[in-house]
């Protein structure tokens, strides 16, 4: 009995085909299909065919690797400095384009305690300020629109010792809440200062208005203003509640 020669084995080149199809898919597609023409012509014992299929799925195979690695360089040639570009740019372009809007600044807390004298002010409006805030008061037979708020180690004849947030779902009148306000800012001002509330006493409030009530401006103030700038906490400087300033 004769043994039958073996078949022959020829490489398919898988590895070269998988990396193609990473890098460029077309080409893999064409070199699958000259593998299966190799496969198929090894089964049915055509070396000569199955031989020249094989080369021709490798030689694809290699292409498609090439054309697909130039190409990812190119890419990331071309990209990598548009990137940096647009980094540099963009901000300015977005400006110029009114695209991009300057992120709100929250109010700094260190302004609210005795900072730093060298520290400048913030401007806010009056029901927004804060206890412990203190500030120069405005001419107040001048148009103002907002307080300036300064370190409390800087000269300033304002200071805010209380605040109260009115709860009311409609606004109650001008004098229902000055009288329903004042019970607490002469309480307030009483302790702070040591001495008792009297209508010559130099505190003051800000309340809103019907039209701040409508805003959602629902605040009262209450502050001391004192004859002369100080610096410092007003409770350092007994004078300060010794007169009431003039309207």
């Amino acid at each position: 009995m004769t043994v039958p020669p073996p078949v022959p084995r020829l490489p398919l080149h898988r590895g070269w085909i998988i990396a193609c199809a990473i890098l460029f898919w077309p080409l893999a597609v064409a070199a699958v299909l000259a593998a299966n023409q190799a496969a198929r012509a090894i089964g049915a014992g055509d070396t000569a065919t199955a031989a020249r299929e094989a080369q021709t799925a490798r030689n694809r195979a290699r292409t498609g690797v090439l054309v697909g690695s130039i190409w990812t360089v190119l890419v990331l040639a071309v990209n990598a400095p548009l990137a940096v570009l647009g980094m540099h740019y963009a901000p300015g372009l977005l400006d110029q384009a009114g695209l991009r809007t300057a992120p709100e600044q929250p109010v700094a807390e260190s302004y609210r305690t005795a900072a730093a004298p060298e520290r400048e002010p913030i401007s806010v409006d009056p029901l927004d300020l804060r206890t412990g805030d203190c500030f120069m008061a405005p001419d107040w037979d001048s148009p103002w629109a907002g307080i300036d708020v300064i370190p409390c180690s800087r000269l300033h004849d304002g200071q805010v010792i209380g605040v109260i947030e009115h709860h009311q779902i409609d606004f109650p009148g001008s004098a229902a809440l000055e009288d329903d306000f004042w019970y607490d800012c002469w309480s307030w001002y009483e302790t702070y200062s040591g001495r008792e509330a009297v209508d010559s006493s130099p505190v003051w409030s800000f309340q809103p208005t019907r039209e701040d009530w409508a805003a959602g401006d629902r605040t009262s103030v209450c502050f001391i203003e004192a004859l002369y700038p100080v610096e410092g906490e007003f409770s350092a400087h007994p004078q300060v509640f010794e007169l009431k300033v003039n309207s």
